[in-house]
Protein backbone atom coordinates (compact mmCIF):
# COMPACT_ATOMS: atom_id res chain seq x y z
CA UNK A 1 0.00 0.00 0.00
CA UNK A 2 2.76 2.42 0.95
CA UNK A 3 4.71 1.64 -2.20
CA UNK A 4 1.65 2.32 -4.37
CA UNK A 5 1.01 5.68 -2.71
CA UNK A 6 4.69 6.55 -2.92
CA UNK A 7 4.79 5.66 -6.60
CA UNK A 8 1.69 7.75 -7.26
CA UNK A 9 3.19 10.74 -5.44
CA UNK A 10 6.45 10.35 -7.34
CA UNK A 11 4.63 10.11 -10.66
CA UNK A 12 2.49 13.16 -9.90
CA UNK A 13 5.52 15.16 -8.77
CA UNK A 14 7.39 14.26 -11.95
CA UNK A 15 4.41 15.26 -14.09
CA UNK A 16 4.11 18.63 -12.34
CA UNK A 17 7.81 19.32 -12.68
CA UNK A 18 7.68 18.42 -16.36
CA UNK A 19 4.69 20.72 -16.97
CA UNK A 20 6.03 23.72 -15.01
CA UNK A 21 8.27 25.14 -17.78
CA UNK A 22 5.46 24.90 -20.32
CA UNK A 23 3.09 26.78 -18.03
CA UNK A 24 5.69 29.44 -17.27
CA UNK A 25 6.38 29.88 -20.98
CA UNK A 26 2.67 30.29 -21.71
CA UNK A 27 2.48 33.15 -19.21
CA UNK A 28 5.45 34.90 -20.80
CA UNK A 29 3.89 34.84 -24.25
CA UNK A 30 0.74 36.54 -23.06
CA UNK A 31 2.64 39.44 -21.44
CA UNK A 32 5.13 40.10 -24.23
CA UNK A 33 4.72 43.21 -26.34
CA UNK A 34 5.43 43.39 -30.03
CA UNK A 35 7.77 45.98 -31.44
CA UNK A 36 4.78 47.80 -32.94
CA UNK A 37 3.04 47.91 -29.54
CA UNK A 38 6.15 49.39 -27.89
CA UNK A 39 6.49 52.00 -30.63
CA UNK A 40 2.82 52.94 -30.33
CA UNK A 41 3.17 53.30 -26.56
CA UNK A 42 6.13 55.63 -27.06
CA UNK A 43 4.16 57.70 -29.59
CA UNK A 44 1.24 57.88 -27.15
CA UNK A 45 3.55 59.01 -24.33
CA UNK A 46 5.04 61.69 -26.56
CA UNK A 47 1.52 62.92 -27.32
CA UNK A 48 1.06 63.77 -23.62
CA UNK A 49 4.36 65.62 -23.34
CA UNK A 50 6.96 62.94 -22.59
CA UNK A 51 10.28 63.31 -24.39
CA UNK A 52 12.69 60.38 -24.34
CA UNK A 53 15.33 62.46 -26.16
CA UNK A 54 16.45 64.23 -22.98
CA UNK A 55 19.31 61.74 -22.51
CA UNK A 56 20.74 61.04 -19.06
CA UNK A 57 18.07 62.52 -16.83
CA UNK A 58 17.99 61.81 -13.10
CA UNK A 59 14.24 62.53 -13.03
CA UNK A 60 13.53 59.90 -15.68
CA UNK A 61 11.36 57.62 -13.56
CA UNK A 62 9.23 60.47 -12.22
CA UNK A 63 8.75 62.03 -15.67
CA UNK A 64 7.91 58.70 -17.28
CA UNK A 65 5.44 57.83 -14.53
CA UNK A 66 3.79 61.25 -14.75
CA UNK A 67 3.44 60.82 -18.52
CA UNK A 68 1.91 57.36 -18.00
CA UNK A 69 -0.63 58.86 -15.57
CA UNK A 70 -1.55 61.59 -18.06
CA UNK A 71 -1.89 59.00 -20.81
CA UNK A 72 -4.12 56.78 -18.67
CA UNK A 73 -6.28 59.79 -17.76
CA UNK A 74 -6.65 60.69 -21.43
CA UNK A 75 -7.48 57.12 -22.39
CA UNK A 76 -10.10 56.97 -19.63
CA UNK A 77 -11.66 60.21 -20.83
CA UNK A 78 -11.69 58.99 -24.43
CA UNK A 79 -13.18 55.62 -23.56
CA UNK A 80 -16.05 57.12 -21.58
CA UNK A 81 -19.24 57.17 -23.54
CA UNK A 82 -22.39 59.22 -23.26
CA UNK A 83 -22.79 62.80 -22.24
CA UNK A 84 -21.15 64.03 -19.09
CA UNK A 85 -23.60 64.44 -16.26
CA UNK A 86 -23.42 67.14 -13.65
CA UNK A 87 -25.89 67.83 -10.89
CA UNK A 88 -28.06 65.35 -9.10
CA UNK A 89 -31.32 63.52 -9.51
CA UNK A 90 -34.12 62.64 -7.16
CA UNK A 91 -36.04 59.56 -8.08
CA UNK A 92 -39.73 59.76 -7.28
CA UNK A 93 -39.66 63.33 -6.01
CA UNK A 94 -42.26 64.57 -8.52
CA UNK A 95 -45.33 62.70 -7.22
CA UNK A 96 -46.63 61.77 -3.83
CA UNK A 97 -46.63 58.08 -3.01
CA UNK A 98 -49.84 56.18 -3.88
CA UNK A 99 -51.94 55.12 -0.93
Amino acid sequence: MKSTVGAAVATLSAALLAAAPALAHAQELSTRLTRAQVRQELIDLQSVGYSPAVGEDVTYPAKAQAAMERLEARRAAESAYGAGVSGSSQAGAGRPAAQ
